[in-house]
């Protein structure tokens, strides 16, 4: 079989990762329980006197979407320690919350912890059982383990739960070329990409299975569409490699 680079990791709701990085869109934030509040991230001040506060005031009486807010500011930030704070303390303050639960979960999924992850988007699930980017994630743990069965299992219930999901197809197509299901992998990047046709990576990885099926005219289509998108960007620079390669072979 005709091998290239390709992408080798799904997506579950995060930003501001480097760029080979699980990363999709950062879950926004609940309505606040009280109006009158400034999110975190909007406060312009020094970073000695943000630093003081956000670790002064984890345990002051806020609303625990305030203390969610912080939370996901902090994420963003890469202070998993601070973050972690935050959200514990939103959950003790309301038991129910399911974005905080779910802000934990991928807290230890990124710092590699995969027993926490999943123990928090069970949380997570108990509180919203269709809760189609928990299923989402549970998936990219079994997948990043190399469980391609419960990966599968997560994943379609998440598109059933999400059936526009751009992401979810693409995390399973990840999970069919693992497989080796080159054709039903072609399918759900193709899905990703109808869904969202700026997404880069599902069209990149679009063109190594054309390319792999040997449907060389498909690979090359979707790949200068990858150049043409994103001229300056790794992928295209990858992208360039993979038909230079491609054309080599000919």
């Amino acid at each position: 079989m005709r091998r290239l680079w390709w992408f080798r990791t799904g997506w579950p709701r995060v930003a501001f990762l480097a760029a080979l990085s699980p990363q999709a869109a950062i879950p926004p934030a609940p309505a606040p329980a009280a109006a009158g509040y400034l999110p975190a991230q909007e406060v312009i001040w020094s970073d000695m006197a943000q630093r003081r506060f956000l670790r002064d005031h984890c345990h002051a009486a806020y609303p625990a979407e305030v203390h969610y807010d912080i939370g996901m500011y902090l994420f963003e930030e890469d202070n998993y320690e601070l973050s972690l704070e935050h959200y514990l303390r939103a959950i003790e303050i309301s038991p129910t919350f399911t974005e905080a639960y779910f802000g934990i979960g991928l807290l230890y999924y990124t710092l590699g912890d995969d027993l926490n992850a999943k123990r928090f988007y069970r949380r997570a699930l108990e509180c919203d059982p269709e809760d189609a980017d928990v299923r989402n994630n549970l998936g990219l743990i079994h997948y990043r383990q190399g469980d391609l069965l419960r990966a599968e299992a997560e994943i379609t219930e998440a598109l059933r739960l999400d059936p526009g999901s751009p992401d979810a197809h693409y995390n399973l197509g990840l999970v069919y070329y693992r497989g080796n299901d080159l054709q039903s992998a072609a399918a759900q990047f193709l899905h990703a990409v109808r869904e969202d046709p700026a997404y880069t990576r599902a069209r990149f990885n679009l063109g190594v299975v054309y390319y792999e099926l040997g449907l060389d005219a498909l690979a090359t289509s979707a790949w200068s569409i990858v150049i043409r998108d994103e001229p300056e960007g790794a992928l295209a620079t990858k992208a360039r490699e993979n038909l230079a390669t491609m054309r080599g072979t000919e």
